[in-house]
């Protein structure tokens, strides 16, 4: 593959569905080719290879981070990429935020590695953490703030004021209202209407959302 002069080299980990999409979406970005051209996957999987548009390059709990490269975290769960990420941190790898699907918005402040799919929305002075995903056609009120590796999917509303912990998986069609708290490691259920504060670690399903426990 030839490189422009002076290019990071953007690796994208995870060569999955996920993966390929989202080397889809950074295909159309305007700093591809400018400040950045991707050139590889890795994945510890090894027979995704045959199926990517570009090589897979190594496994990234191995992989030796290099000064002229970065990194992108294509994985929708946030264990997966708390271990994943972990590896390269350790080396001090810079890890991209990729806002190709995120509306301009005022005041809104993020950490390292976060990523927006398409059509995303964003109120003003809403604080994300480290490596938060937001996935296509989802909606984020004013001044919520959004913890360290929380995955929020496609066709979710939180409310105005909210405050989400991290490691939080909220699935499609999800329904935050504003103000509430969702706490750490929390998971709410596709469709869940949320109107009241979640503890750590459960899982909510329902309107409205209530704990659900496993037998």
């Amino acid at each position: 593959m030839d490189m422009k002069p002076g290019l990071k080299e953007a690796l994208i980990i995870s060569a999955g569905g996920f993966g390929r999409s989202v080397y889809n979406m950074m295909l159309s970005d305007v700093a591809n080719g400018v400040d950045w051209q991707v050139v590889g996957f890795l994945d510890n999987r090894v027979e995704l290879a045959a199926g990517t548009p570009l090589p897979v390059l190594g496994n990234p709990l191995t992989w030796r981070a290099k000064g002229h490269e970065e990194f992108l975290c294509a994985l929708g769960e946030p264990a997966q990429r708390r271990r994943f990420a972990a590896p390269l941190l350790a080396q001090g790898a810079t890890f991209m935020t990729l806002r190709t699907g995120l509306h301009k918005a005022i005041g809104v402040q993020m950490g390292v590695g976060c990523l927006f799919e398409p059509e995303v929305r964003m109120g003003v002075d809403t604080r994300l953490g480290d490596f938060v995903l937001v996935q296509s056609t989802s909606v984020i009120g004013y001044e919520v703030n959004i913890g360290d590796y929380t995955t929020i999917g496609t066709f979710v509303f939180v409310g105005g004021g909210a405050q989400i912990g991290s490691d939080v998986m909220i699935h499609p069609h999800a329904t935050i209202l504003p103000r509430v708290k969702v706490g750490d490691g929390a998971i709410i259920g596709a469709g869940a209407v949320v109107m009241a504060d979640v503890p750590p670690g459960v899982t909510m399903i329902g309107n409205p959302a209530k704990i659900f426990r496993f037998k």
